[in-house]
C-alpha cells in the first residue's frame, strides 16, 4: 500500500508501460494554480481513464497472482468499497465483463 516504484513489481514490460501511461494522462488533468478545477476534457476522456484503471488492475491481477493482493474501490451499494476480483460482486462483474475480458488491451 501507499506509494512506490510500480518498476519494482514483478509484472511485464507491457503493464508497466500502460500503468505508466495511465498515471501520465491522470498527471495532465491536473492544475497547479488551481488543483481543484483539474478535470479530464470531456467525460469520454475521464470513462476511457477509468476503464483503463478497471483493465489494469485486472491484469495486474492476473501477473502478480496469490503473492500479491490487488485491491480497487468500486461505488457500490451506495458507497465506494474495496474489492479484489474475487471478491467482485457479480452485477460489478457483469458491468465490467468488456474490460475484464480485455485487461490485456490498452485503451489509451
Amino acid at each position: 500500500m501507499g506509494d512506490f516504484d510500480p518498476a519494482q513489481l514483478p509484472i511485464s514490460q507491457e503493464t508497466l508501460q500502460r500503468l505508466l501511461r495511465w498515471q501520465e494522462v491522470y498527471n495532465s488533468t491536473y492544475e497547479d494554480e488551481y488543483p481543484y478545477n483539474a478535470s479530464f476534457p470531456n467525460e469520454e476522456a475521464r470513462e476511457i481513464w477509468g476503464r483503463e484503471g478497471t483493465r489494469l488492475w485486472v491484469q495486474l491481477t492476473k501477473e502478480l497472482g496469490s503473492e500479491y493482493e490487488v485491491v480497487d474501490k468500486f461505488l457500490y451499494q451506495g458507497e465506494v468499497q474495496p474489492f479484489t476480483l474475487e471478491t467482485l460482486p457479480d452485477e460489478l462483474q457483469q458491468k465490467f465483463k468488456q474490460d475484464i475480458e480485455n485487461s490485456s488491451e490498452s485503451l489509451l
